[in-house]
Order: C-alpha cells, then sequence, then structure tokens
C-alpha cells in the first residue's frame, strides 16, 4: 500500500498552509508549531509522497511539478474535511420542520398550550402526535422516526442510549361521582371498600397505586381497567368506582363532569411527566429546541 493512502491529516495541513505561504516559518506560526518542527513535518512529507514537494530558492519554498499538480485538489479537499467538521446542523423554527412526538392521550392534553403557543409564533412548525403503543419505543427513537417520547414515571431512571428530562411533576388524587357516599375526606379502610378504575396505558397488570399497597400487605378491587386517563373519569358518572388520576387533569375535568376530587389517603410517589430521545441527538439543535419550548410552556 502506498504512504500516500496512510499520510497524516496534519502533513496535508502543513503542505496546504506551505503551499500558500511559500515560507517556512509563515507555515510554523499559521499552525503554532515551531520552525524545526515544522521543517520534521516537511521531511515526513516528502518520505510520504516520495517527492521532495517543496525546493527552498533563496528564502521561498517552490512547489515542485508534483506539488502543483496535486495542490488544486489537496486544498478542496482540505477544505471539504474542515466544513465537514466544524459543520453544525442548523436550525431555524421559523423554517418548516415536522416534529414527530409520541404520546399517551394524558400526556397529549398535557400538550396544549404548547401546540396553541407553537401554532402562534413558529406556523411552519408541524407536529404529529403518535399514540405511545410501548412505554418507550426503543427502535423509533433511535432509527428516528420518532424524535422525542412524552410519557411519565414515578422515579429517576437512568438508559444506556437514551437522556430523558422532567417535564414537570404533579400528584395523583381521588375522584369520585358527586352522588357518592364518600364526603369530604375519608380513611384506608373506607377507601379500600368500594371499587376502583384502573388506568394501563400499556396494559399492566397493575399501577403505581397496587404497587404502594402490597407494600403494605393491602389490595383493593379493580372494576374496571382503561388505557385512557382522559376517559376514565366518565366512567365515575353514577357509579360507585373510586379513581386515582393526575391532579393536574382532575382539577381540569372536575368543572366539566359532576365528580369531587379529594387527596389520596395513602401516600404514593408523584408521576413526572418526562421528556425522551435518543443521546446521538444530545446536541441536536432541533432536539434541543422542542425540549426547551416545552419546558417553557
Amino acid at each position: 500500500m502506498s504512504k500516500a493512502l496512510n499520510i497524516d491529516l496534519n502533513l496535508i495541513r502543513l503542505f496546504c498552509v506551505l503551499y500558500q505561504t511559500r515560507s517556512v516559518k509563515e507555515t510554523a506560526d499559521k499552525l503554532h508549531l515551531s520552525q524545526s518542527a515544522c521543517s520534521h513535518a516537511l521531511q515526513r512529507l516528502r518520505e510520504s509522497l516520495n517527492d521532495d514537494v517543496f525546493v527552498r530558492v533563496g528564502n521561498v519554498m517552490l512547489p515542485t511539478e508534483y506539488s502543483k499538480t496535486v495542490a488544486d485538489d489537496m486544498l478542496k479537499g482540505l477544505d471539504l474535511i474542515t466544513k465537514g467538521i466544524e459543520s453544525k446542523v442548523q436550525f431555524s423554527p421559523h423554517e418548516r420542520h415536522v416534529f414527530r412526538i409520541a404520546v399517551t392521550d394524558y400526556t397529549s392534553w398535557c400538550m396544549s398550550s404548547f401546540i396553541s403557543s407553537v401554532s402562534r409564533d413558529y406556523p411552519n412548525i408541524k407536529i404529529e402526535l403518535h399514540q405511545l403503543e410501548e412505554r418507550l419505543p426503543e427502535q423509533a427513537l433511535r432509527e428516528g422516526t420518532l424524535d422525542l417520547v412524552c410519557g411519565f414515571a414515578h422515579e429517576f431512571e437512568h438508559f444506556e442510549s437514551f437522556s430523558n428530562k422532567v417535564w414537570f411533576e404533579d400528584e395523583y388524587v381521588c375522584a369520585r361521582c358527586r352522588s357518592h357516599p364518600l364526603k369530604g375526606e375519608f380513611d384506608l379502610d373506607a377507601f379500600l371498600h368500594y371499587s376502583h378504575i384502573l388506568v394501563t396505558p400499556w396494559n399492566e397488570v397493575r399501577g403505581i397505586l397496587d404497587i404502594t399497597l402490597s407494600k403494605m400487605k393491602k389490595r383493593r378491587q379493580v372494576a374496571v381497567k382503561s388505557p385512557s386517563v382522559l376517559s376514565a373519569p366518565t366512567f365515575l358518572i353514577g357509579t360507585s368506582y373510586l379513581l386515582a388520576m393526575p391532579r393536574k387533569y382532575a382539577t381540569y375535568i372536575s368543572d366539566v363532569l359532576p365528580i369531587n376530587v379529594s387527596p389520596l389517603p395513602i401516600d404514593v410517589p408523584n408521576y413526572q411527566v418526562k421528556l425522551y430521545w435518543h443521546k446521538t441527538r444530545d446536541k441536536d439543535k432541533k432536539i434541543n429546541w422542542i425540549i426547551d419550548k416545552l419546558s417553557d410552556s
């Protein structure tokens, strides 16, 4: 194999600068080298290319015929490499962009103010919300068919391939029909006396409330399982069911439906609505922009 195929990129830079300056001293200054180091590098370049490359005539380093032949390609090649290394994908929210975000029904509802602000301030931005079929669609994030996932968790998480950020944190409350026998606040025994609605976005066997109860050697009776936080409160109307649900949505829906809301009679970990993206996009300006905008909404 030719030595030229294994040539050090720094020697290519030396060639290009020396071709332009015709001076070892100026070349050394531009490359932040001593003149001695520059001379040694020139010797390595000559050995790699099997040519004198530059010949000193007086105080000027003149290119050989070989150097004149390859100079244009070398200069263009170095310029392309430099631009490739230094270039960063530019992002402007005022240009046309599509964001593909996987959401649950609840986390999509939480985006209403964000969607409104994007519509008002960035009319060229298009948002596609996709149903979150699994807790973390790794392949879609890795391949870029999804930009972001907006899901939830109850504790700190660490992933080898994914980054995440807490968008906001909230607590669970208990909702029930206004005609329900339970009035005001109540104790755990009363809470467990009635049947419950369990929301399981991914068809889980149990939720965080059940996990908490199991640590106390207790359990509740589940009468209805639903994948939807948004529709679950409608199942309370005319029943004696209880529903543990996010306070944020409970506050809103209690002004729409005839339901009452009160604290849970048990300490349950708060939920965190979180944003997830692939680590290869940590410095992606497009991802950084939408995360910042969601955080501000």
